[in-house]
């Protein structure tokens, strides 16, 4: 985000966290004095800024740099996992479609799933290129617009090493 733009939505907080009855004090104290009222502005926004400005950069500190891997999309399956039943102005039965993604890295081969709702699918190419990040039990995977999807991690299949001919 840039700095102006920081700014900006900086002084936009300190002003909305502010409270009415230290306005009221401010306002009562530019009417005695016109020095007092300033300095007690200031120091009360400059407090809500150090606050804001704080918890903006811890904000950013907690967020994790991911180890993206080139990786391949290898295959896709889908199994039909039942039904559920949806009370829409009639009791109605939707199937469940599960839907798995097989993903080839370098060293391993990893099996991504299972989608379940179309929000969940992903915008991949089967054969094509994507970019992948290991998150302990969940993957993130970069589809073809850009978006980073998580999804679970169902199973891995280390990739075996092309022995060295003699």
């Amino acid at each position: 985000m840039p700095l102006p733009l920081v700014a900006a939505s900086v002084r936009v907080l300190v002003r909305a966290t502010i409270k009415p009855e230290r306005k009221q004090a401010v306002s009562e104290s530019k009417k005695r004095s016109g020095t007092k009222a300033k300095s007690a502005k200031a120091g009360g926004t400059m407090r809500s800024t150090t606050l804001i400005l704080a918890i903006l950069c811890s904000s950013a500190a907690l967020a994790k740099d991911r180890q993206w891997k080139d990786a391949k999309v290898i295959d896709t399956t889908s199994e039909k996992g039942g039904a559920v039943v949806v009370p829409i102005a009639a009791i109605v039965g939707v199937p469940i479609t599960k839907t798995f993604y097989w993903i080839q890295t370098d060293d391993t081969i990893y099996v991504l799933g299972p989608a379940l709702t179309k929000h969940q699918l992903l915008n991949v190419t089967l054969n094509g290129p994507t970019k992948v990040a290991i998150d302990g039990k969940n993957a993130h995977i970069l589809g073809d617009d850009g978006k980073d999807k998580k999804m679970v991690i169902v199973e891995k299949v280390m990739r075996p090493k092309p022995e060295d001919p003699q």
